[in-house]
């Protein structure tokens, strides 16, 4: 009878501790999704906050090319945007995000990220891996 009960509670405690692993879990993918939009708002808008010399460091696509990227590989291939022109200060002057990363463009679950240049904005489907529900990620720049 006793072993029944300490099979019984060595249970509970595991099911118990395998939630909180699954939210932890969760809680960082979330975490690293965010992280890695946040990268993308910045290569796409610019980091006004990093200046050196009066100039800023880090200006962004939009300040370079003059618009935003149709699409996110648009900020690590030129195609047909023109090139960077050092007198103007216009142009395409990439890669603005490392590649280096097999997953730069996707959320910490593996689904491609959704970017908008109409209402400027990247989306995360979030842990069910469906887009249109309650536990997107959105990120507004």
């Amino acid at each position: 009878m006793e072993v029944m009960m300490v099979i019984s509670l060595l249970g509970i405690l595991g099911a118990v501790a395998a939630s909180q692993f699954v939210s932890f879990s969760t809680e960082a993918k979330q975490n690293v999704t965010i992280a890695r939009m946040n990268e993308l708002r910045t290569a796409i808008i610019g980091d006004p906050s990093q200046v050196s010399g009066g100039t800023y460091s880090n200006p962004g696509f939009i300040t370079q090319v003059g618009s935003l990227p149709i699409a996110l590989t648009d900020l690590t291939t030129q195609g047909a945007y023109p090139s960077y022109d050092p007198f103007l200060k216009k142009g395409w002057r990439g890669p603005y995000i490392s590649t280096l990363e097999p997953n730069w463009n996707k959320d910490a679950w593996g689904i491609a990220l959704v970017y908008s240049s109409a209402t400027r904005s990247l989306k995360s489907c979030g842990p069910n891996k469906v887009c249109g529900d309650a536990d997107d990620i959105t990120l507004n720049f």
